[in-house]
């Protein structure tokens, strides 16, 4: 018989205000075998793998883990609004809700990041010291994700007929003097933009744990097996692979990865171990 799981939503305090966290976990007569907090990408892609990751909890609580997914300050269930949100304030977040779930769990939790969130992942760990990290797609340049942003921005003005028009040097204008942007409905400050646009994964990388990459291709993708063999040349254990399926994150109707969830499930198991 399957073991009982419990799924369960709660408020922790955060430095600017409630952050909401909902966890999968064993019933509440089984001593968790691990922990793992999961944090978030940025935007629709939150909202777009919504899915996917709360099967991936579930996989992971039928094996005796407790797993946590945060919404940071400004994003999902939490306080605050996105144009409130800055990347100190969301590492903030981070190591908050790391610091609730090893507490509640009894265990030191491993850290999963999908996309802008494996990137908050890997310059948070060095502030807790995670037992693994689980990179799921990440982001390894901030300033191609930012250009891309921003060139999204652009293209939805046009679309809506704003006055003159936009383009991205503007936007960064905008920015330079302090002003907040909006893409695709998300208000951001400099404050949240410009770190994002100076992180880069591998420069940010002051681990030493092991790193678990899973990215979502047909087949393996160049960029990540040059930053994946620049981490190893620094001594980091790197296990990556290329998984098929569906760039759930981003696609139009809401996508499941069974394949990503099987060999993440089996990765986290001999990390746990």
């Amino acid at each position: 018989m399957a073991a009982a799981l419990r799924v369960r939503g709660e408020f922790i305090a955060g430095a600017s205000g409630p952050l909401a966290l909902v966890s999968w976990e064993p019933d509440a007569a089984t001593r968790p075998a691990f922990a793992v907090l999961y944090l978030p990408p940025f935007g629709d892609e939150m909202n777009k793998s919504r899915r996917t990751v709360a099967l991936q909890a579930r996989a992971l609580a039928a094996m005796g883990g407790m797993v946590a997914l945060l919404d940071p300050y400004g994003t999902g269930d939490s306080g605050g609004d996105h144009g409130d949100a800055t990347w100190e304030g969301w590492q903030d977040d981070a190591v908050r809700a790391f610091e609730s779930l090893a507490q509640r769990s009894g265990a030191t939790p491993i850290l999963w990041g999908l996309r802008l969130g494996a990137t908050l992942a890997m310059q948070v760990a060095p502030r807790v010291a995670p037992t693994a990290l689980v990179l799921w797609q990440p982001v390894l340049r901030g300033k191609v994700f930012v250009n891309q942003l921003l060139r999204l921005a652009t293209v939805q003005q046009r679309v809506d007929g704003a006055a003159g028009g936009s383009d991205a040097a503007r936007l960064r204008d905008a920015l330079a003097a302090g002003s907040a942007i909006e893409v695709a409905g998300y208000r951001m400050r400099p404050e949240l933009v410009a770190p994002i646009e100076a992180s880069d994964l591998v420069s940010d990388a002051r681990v030493t744990c092991p790193i678990i990459w899973r990215d979502v291709s047909a087949t393996p993708l160049p960029a990540s097996e040059d930053a994946a063999g620049r981490l190893r040349e620094r001594g980091l254990a790197i296990d990556i692979e290329c998984v098929a399926g569906p760039s759930f994150w981003m696609t139009q109707e809401i996508e499941e990865a069974p394949a990503l969830i099987e060999s993440t499930s089996a990765a986290v198991a001999r990390a746990a171990s």
